[in-house]
């Protein structure tokens, strides 16, 4: 039988990036591992786009530029969150029992599902695969997060990561310390296409499949 695993793109990015992204581990979890990437259903004012490529000497991704949710100033607020939960909910009951793996402001998505599907809140999930991401910080999900996280976890980040490395290896603090893993790749703010990032997370898939 042929495992799901949900894949939750970054901020500014969308199904069809992610799943550029993702493509050589796509191609090695083939055929035990079907994935699927989801899209956000809140989508990114200009401002937050240009703030996003500010500075940077990179080009756009192709749109639709989409986020999961917009934080308020504080964090406390996830502005379009019950939206996503409710995308998520939809495909976890669709392909349960499901893996999950989430990039950047995915990856924080994905410790959110994490912790709500241990409450009960979200249909449960296999493991969850967490790239470059940090602790949710909105007042919704704080109940949820008292408790260590008893989910199978990997938890990936580059030692280059100018962005989230610092924030990565809190996260990896909420989840159970028999249930967790931690790999660090010579790599940046990115998903890894080869080396011990990409070896680990197609590992720890086909291991929890």
């Amino acid at each position: 039988m042929t495992h799901t695993l949900l894949a939750l793109h970054g901020f500014t990015m969308n199904a069809e990036v992610m799943h550029s992204a993702l493509g050589p581990i796509v191609h090695a979890l083939e055929p035990r591992v079907k994935t699927i990437c989801l899209n956000a259903p809140n989508s990114c004012s200009e401002d937050s786009i240009a703030r996003m490529y500010a500075g940077r000497e990179r080009e756009r991704l192709p749109a639709p530029y989409l986020r999961w949710w917009d934080a308020s100033d504080d964090g406390l607020e996830y502005r379009g969150l019950e939206a996503t939960l409710e995308v998520v909910r939809e495909a976890l009951e669709r392909y349960e029992p499901a893996s999950i793996l989430g990039f950047s402001q995915g990856g924080i998505l994905a410790a959110a599902i994490a912790a709500l599907s241990q409450h009960g809140e979200l249909p449960q999930i296999h493991s969850a695969v967490l790239i470059a991401g940090r602790t949710p910080r909105a007042a919704r999900l704080r109940a949820a997060l008292i408790d260590p996280i008893a989910v199978p976890s990997l938890h990936v980040w580059g030692e280059r990561d100018a962005i989230t490395s610092q924030y990565s290896s809190a996260l990896v603090e909420h989840f159970a310390q028999k249930e967790r893993e931690v790999c660090l790749w010579p790599g940046g703010h990115s998903i890894p296409k080869s080396g011990p990032g990409f070896d680990a997370i197609v590992r720890f898939v086909l291991e929890h499949a």
